[in-house]
């Protein structure tokens, strides 16, 4: 029985550890997977040994790689392009209206049709201003006729007939002269009354009155008119001459001519409206001058100059314009300076409202270096690096140097750095150099130097 109960503790001990199916099973996935890591780490390592023997034999110690080069010509400043952006305008827009009231009685254009300078567009009811005219100048021939009898003077009949009257009256005077003389006798003798003698003085002082009169009546007509009469009747025709004109001016105002020639750009109203002074009839645009205007910053506009030609660019296309004005001062919103611009010759691929573009070359004052584009590659905190040629124990090995990029025209970039003059820079195919690799410097560098050297230049 105690040989029995010790042989089954040997066996199976009370604090032996016993295994799970589901531990038993992770333990042996975690076995696989250390036997994968290690012939994956194994495969790679292997690899990477093939792949390096294999660029050893291609490309043997002593055959270093052929890079092209230009020579660094450092230059004190740069033309930087700006493009900036205008308005296409046409040189004249204008609403076209009546100076007067009434009704429009007749249109003659419509929207799009073009129009020649002094063209007749639209006619406005005249009846009562052709009425008021023809009044005002029959007044005007009346006052005409007046001033012409006033110049002529007396007629001569006129003036014989009054000398007549007057040497009627002298002699009438004369007789009763004659009768009061011998009345005069006769009261002192007392052979007539003092009332009778009073009644002939008093007939005699009448007869030589009448006389007289006719006598300066006679003395007016021989002298003529008056020039102060004749002032007044020519002052009279003189305003009915001015009412007539602004009559007819009134008149031509009910015909609306164009005052420039263009296309009409918009119609307001149709026959039968009646129109205020002033509303707008038609409006009316000069198509064949067009006008660009673009605001710049200041420092941009003082390379433009009035009669200066500047190309612009509408709809990928190019045009020839000449510097027509710059504003005096700068736009307060904007802070641009405007410039109008000219268009040299009419075209109908530009029409008023399209967006122009203009591009400016300005001077910056900063020295650096022209560098093909091709020649930058991505460096460190923002900036870039070229590639150069050094020379190290009669080898030529490649070096770095940090670079701005301060701009970029086409294919070529200018930089600013640690480049030094007559460096020699690796034009292209930078991704197949490192810093310290033995490269030599292909024939055409010189060539190559010099197409760059002249290309920047231009």
């Amino acid at each position: 029985m105690n040989s029995q109960v010790r042989s089954s503790r040997t066996k199976s001990p009370f604090f032996a550890k016993k295994l799970t199916e589901r531990q038993i099973v992770t333990k042996r996935k975690t076995s696989l997977f250390c036997l994968v890591l290690i012939a994956a780490t194994s495969a790679a390592a292997w690899n990477e040994s093939s792949s390096m023997e294999a660029v050893a034999e291609f490309v043997p110690a002593n055959n270093p790689l052929e890079v092209q080069t230009i020579v660094a010509q450092n230059v004190p400043y740069f033309a930087r392009e700006r493009s900036y952006t205008g308005i296409v305008h046409e040189s004249q827009r204008s609403k076209i209206s009546f100076q007067r009231g009434g009704e429009v009685i007749t249109l003659l254009v419509d929207e799009g049709q073009r129009v020649e300078l002094g063209q007749k567009l639209a006619e406005m009811d005249d009846r009562h201003i052709r009425t008021r005219r023809a009044q005002l100048v029959a007044q005007l021939a009346e006052v005409e006729a007046e001033l012409a009898e006033l110049l002529a003077g007396p007629r001569k009949e006129t003036i014989s007939a009054k000398r007549a009257e007057l040497e009627a009256l002298d002699a009438q005077t004369a007789v009763l002269e004659k009768q009061l003389a011998r009345r005069k006798l006769l009261v002192e003798n007392a052979s007539v009354s003092r009332e009778e003698y009073e009644t002939f003085h008093y007939d005699f002082r009448a007869a030589r009155a009448r006389a007289d009169v006719a006598r300066r009546q006679l003395d007016e007509m021989l002298a003529g008119t008056r020039l102060e009469k004749i002032a007044a009747q020519r002052a009279r025709k003189t305003q009915l001459d001015a009412r007539l004109a602004d009559v007819s001016y009134d008149l031509e105002d009910t015909v609306l001519v164009a005052p420039f020639s263009g296309r009409v750009s918009k119609r307001y109203l149709d026959e039968g409206t009646v129109v205020a002074s002033g509303t707008p009839v038609l409006e009316l645009i000069d198509d064949e001058q067009l006008e660009a205007w673009i605001g710049l910053p200041p420092a941009a506009s003082l390379s433009l100059y009035e009669g200066n030609r500047q190309k612009l660019t509408v709809d990928g296309e190019q045009f020839e314009a000449e510097v027509y004005s710059l504003a005096p001062d700068v736009d307060r919103a904007t802070r641009t300076q405007n410039v109008i611009l000219r268009f040299v010759e009419s075209s109908k691929r530009v029409l008023p409202g399209q967006v122009v573009r203009l591009s400016v070359s300005e001077q910056v004052d900063q020295a650096g270096y022209w560098v093909p584009t091709t020649a930058l590659t991505r460096g460190t905190r923002g900036l870039w690096s070229v590639y150069v040629v050094e020379d190290s124990q009669q080898k030529e090995i490649i070096g770095r140097r940090d670079v701005e990029l301060l701009d970029t025209v086409g294919a070529r970039s200018f930089v600013r750095g640690t480049l030094q003059q007559g460096d020699r820079i690796v034009a292209s195919g930078t991704h197949r150099v490192v810093v310290g690799q033995h490269v030599t410097v292909s024939s055409d560098s010189v060539v190559v130097a010099r197409h760059n050297k002249s290309a920047l230049e231009n």
